[in-house]
């Protein structure tokens, strides 16, 4: 039973680790994309800490349930890395487009439904890279 609980609890580890990470470096795309698109007058730094701050809900509530659900579904989980690539980008997608929503003022909807697109695939990048440093 114990070795139950510690695959468990390894998993859930991977994943939330990849619900850190993943925001961070979402912020530092987008901070590079405002900063050359708008010219912003921020720098890079605090623009990286605001995306990744409002980001954050989004790949803990939606990211981390459906990557469990992709990864561990008996239906997806024996897919090849690109159908999982493109099953990414598409929640990522459906991210974007309710991001868009709530940041109306900043953000054109496609961007945003593009972004969603970026988000999800960095979070499939950082699950996989983190599945193979430490596995």
């Amino acid at each position: 039973m114990t070795t139950n609980y510690k695959e468990t609890f390894d998993r859930f580890s991977l994943y939330f680790l990849a619900i850190l990470i993943s925001p961070v470096l979402f912020g530092g795309i987008l901070a590079t994309y405002s900063i050359i698109a708008f010219q912003d007058s921020w720098s890079f730094g605090p623009t990286v800490l605001v995306v990744a701050l409002y980001s954050f809900p989004f790949f803990a509530f939606a990211a981390f349930p459906v990557s469990l659900y992709i990864d561990f579904s008996a239906r997806t989980k024996n897919y090849s890395n690109r159908v999982k690539t493109l099953l990414y980008a598409g929640f990522g997608s459906l991210a974007g487009l309710l991001a868009s929503v709530v940041l109306y003022d900043l953000f054109p909807t496609i961007f945003m439904f593009i972004f969603g697109m970026l988000g999800g695939v960095i979070h499939f990048s950082v699950l996989a890279l983190i599945k193979k440093f430490i596995k």
